[in-house]
């Protein structure tokens, strides 16, 4: 599933084909940059405090919370 961030960097490389090694290059950059910090945060911060079990029952019902709010409208018009 696409997120916004892919979507700007299609409309980017779209908007400036001369630049598209670069426009791939700073998506790729920034990708394997947040990706090392939620790895980071997650290892050395959340799981010293939060246990697994707690951690996937509050991930299920933040997902069912927003599944919820999109379906019936209330956050992410579409």
């Amino acid at each position: 599933m696409g997120d916004k961030t892919q979507i700007t960097t299609l409309l980017l490389a779209g908007a400036k084909p001369a630049h598209v090694f670069w426009v791939g290059l700073g998506s790729a950059t920034a990708l394997i940059c947040t990706s090392f910090l939620e790895v980071i945060v997650g290892s050395r911060v959340i799981a010293r405090y939060v246990r697994p079990a707690v951690m996937r029952l509050v991930s299920g019902v933040a997902f069912l919370v927003m599944g919820i709010l999109l379906a019936f409208g209330v956050w992410g018009n579409i």
